[in-house]
């Protein structure tokens, strides 16, 4: 063989070679290797479901006390309270990871579902507290005097729970429906956090009017 068959064959080589990089180049690289694709649904495991049965059990060990003495009725009442709280939330955090169609939302549609899953999470847990406390006795006023006082001492969390929920929705980092889903995740798994010591102070600026009721 000659030389110029020689510099032919390489001439080819380096040709297909070149042409491969370029096509590599302008794919972002995904002939090498395909990003996999993360579903919302993935995050049925995510660490707010831990998060608010690690309240609870907080909460359920918790000892109030009225004059020096054991109040075993506003102890189960703040359990009771908690309780129904963590089932509102996780019934409505898993209504919307189940959503079908959540993967492919468009963002506003998809901010409107947070929002409105957030805002029936309070009122269908406040609804079954009511419905709880006054089958068991308790004055409706006292009722309404106990969720005011929660609600007045929640309010600053509340709050900060919707603006986060517009700068993850506004923010270039959260790119897809899975990381703006995620980042609300971990903002309401750090509420829960917060709220064993809320129920705290909360029940504990309570006198001890529900003392004697037969809870």
């Amino acid at each position: 063989m000659q030389i110029s068959d020689y510099s032919g064959t390489i001439g080819i080589a380096i040709g297909s070679i070149s042409g491969i990089i370029i096509a590599l180049i302008n794919s972002g690289g995904k002939v090498l290797k395909k990003k996999e694709e993360k579903k919302i649904a993935y995050l049925k495991n995510h660490d707010v479901f831990n998060a608010m049965r690690r309240a609870e059990g907080e909460v359920k060990i918790m000892k109030f006390y009225t004059y020096k003495k054991y109040d075993e009725v506003k102890s189960k009442m703040c359990y009771d309270f908690t309780r129904h709280k963590v089932d509102s939330v996780s019934f409505h955090i898993l209504k919307i990871l189940n959503n079908p169609k959540i993967d492919t939302t468009p963002t506003d549609k998809l901010k409107t579902i947070i929002t409105r899953g957030q805002s029936e999470m309070h009122s269908d847990y406040i609804v079954a507290v009511k419905t709880d406390w006054l089958s068991r006795g308790i004055p409706a006023k006292d009722v309404e005097h106990v969720l005011y006082l929660f609600e007045k001492f929640r309010y600053d969390v509340i709050n900060s729970f919707e603006y986060r929920i517009e700068s993850i929705f506004a923010s270039t980092y959260h790119d897809t429906n899975f990381s703006k889903v995620l980042a609300v995740l971990n903002m309401w798994a750090m509420g829960f956090d917060l709220l064993p010591r809320d129920m705290q102070i909360t029940f504990e600026n309570l006198n001890g009017k529900f003392k004697d009721i037969d809870y």
